[in-house]
């Protein structure tokens, strides 16, 4: 069966979603989180699926000394992200990365892995594996405990648990290190955020890892 996150499925997706996107707490919150994971790194860094480039944007502004690369399906958020960010940034899929063996020192996949099947998955992280040097970082982020609704909307192909994400990773030899869940509350964020986490009243939606390649 062909997967149905195209190139232009994701055209789409991108020009319809931008202004809501933009203004998600959640969405801010992770990439924020992850610019913090990246305080003062040096080397390259390739962001498979890169979307709007916040975290680009983000990075060139505070972290000077990281080379920006970028893979995305979309054609139009590639050449989006060149009008604003200084890198290199092309359109690929994220099964077969167009760049040479131990070439990068951080790999970012931010809510990526969830639009792939298993098999395609199994691709993806040997790739990822192979440009990137041993004792690099790789940041993934995924979603947990979504409702089937919002899964089928999204076209995601696979459902993540913490633990089930935390194998994965560790099949294919990297280390987790650190891991942080956030929550998706469209008002009062940061207050709401800590409460569940305090109080456990509510389960997490998307969960943050970094892993170190080993």
């Amino acid at each position: 069966m062909v997967n149905p996150n195209t190139s232009g499925f994701w055209d789409k997706k991108i020009f319809e979603e931008k202004i809501k996107l933009l203004k998600s707490p959640i969405y801010i919150d992770k990439n924020r989180h992850v610019a913090s994971l990246l305080r003062a790194s040096k080397g390259k860094l390739l962001d498979l699926g890169f979307g709007y480039g916040m975290l680009e944007d983000l990075l060139s502004k505070h972290v000077t000394e990281l080379d920006l690369f970028g893979m995305d399906i979309s054609k139009s958020a590639v050449r989006d992200i060149r009008l604003k960010v200084d890198g290199k940034f092309i359109v690929g899929n994220a099964k077969k990365i167009p760049f040479g063996s131990i070439f990068f020192d951080y790999v970012v996949a931010l809510d990526i892995l969830e639009h792939f099947r298993i098999n395609e998955i199994n691709m993806i992280l040997p790739e990822v594996r192979r440009v990137l040097r041993t004792g690099g970082i790789f940041i993934v982020s995924v979603p947990v405990n979504e409702g089937r609704k919002d899964s089928m909307l999204n076209k995601h192909m696979i459902s993540f648990s913490k633990a089930s994400i935390s194998d994965l990773l560790e099949k294919y030899l990297f280390r987790v290190e650190k891991t942080k869940l956030l929550f998706a509350f469209r008002n009062k964020y940061f207050i709401k955020s800590l409460f569940a986490r305090v109080f456990k009243i509510r389960k997490p939606n998307l969960i943050i890892l970094l892993a170190r390649k080993v």
